[in-house]
């Protein structure tokens, strides 16, 4: 009967930690879903809603929020990013790294990458000067014509639309296809300060992994 007690608690100990390890590569994964070759990058953020994957990333208790929206047609990658603030500022449209400024920093692991732990960085401005987003790359030597970027701005939030070429990031359009992921949100508050908000883990090698749909 003792026995029997502890092959049965070694069996729900085993039993958990399978349940555990699948919940954990669950949660690493976040689906591109298949669009239309028609898909409209410009359109508004409903309709967004309705034609790509979202996910729900990102809450902190001082308003900073952000969703994220993911597809993919033959030749693009399409990432949306809805971001809620209740301070913004983008004073600083001039140094490479908007660091003064509240902006998006997009790291990318792609496959030529991820061994090496040195992402592609996409630093992501809603706005300047000149009433239009900006964006520079780090770490490679993409073509810019290879990316489009749009913006919608509020008082409290914005929303920024992204489209990549799939040439640029090694992929092919097609379900299985996989990119390290990792975002940085640089606040600033108020007052002046800087904030950063990692939203996978603490650093940017906690980076989460985007998986094309079947």
């Amino acid at each position: 009967m003792k026995k029997s007690l502890v092959s049965t608690r070694w069996l729900l100990l085993i039993l958990l930690m399978a349940f555990w390890t699948i919940s954990v590569i669950a949660q690493e994964r976040l689906e591109v879903i298949k669009v239309k070759d028609d898909f409209n990058y410009q359109q508004p953020l409903s309709e967004w809603e309705k034609n790509t994957a979202i996910h729900h990333l990102y809450s902190s208790e001082g308003g900073v929020a952000l969703r994220l929206y993911t597809g993919f047609d033959h030749n693009f990658l399409y990432l949306g990013f809805y971001v809620t603030d209740p301070f913004l500022t983008f004073k600083d449209d001039f140094s490479l790294d908007f660091q003064g400024s509240d902006h998006l920093r997009i790291y990318f692991f792609t496959s030529g990458n991820a061994q090496l732990k040195e992402p592609v960085t996409l630093y992501l401005l809603p706005n300047s000067k000149i009433k239009e987003p900006l964006f520079n790359i780090l770490g490679a030597s993409w073509r810019r014509q290879a990316i489009i970027v749009r913006s919608v701005l509020e008082i409290r939030d914005y929303f920024m639309a992204v489209a990549i070429s799939l040439a640029e990031l090694d992929l092919s359009p097609r379900g299985g296809q996989k990119l390290g992921l990792q975002i940085l949100i640089n606040d600033i508050t108020s007052k002046g300060e800087t904030k950063k908000h990692w939203i996978f883990g603490e650093k940017v090698n906690d980076y989460e992994t985007l998986v094309f749909s079947h």
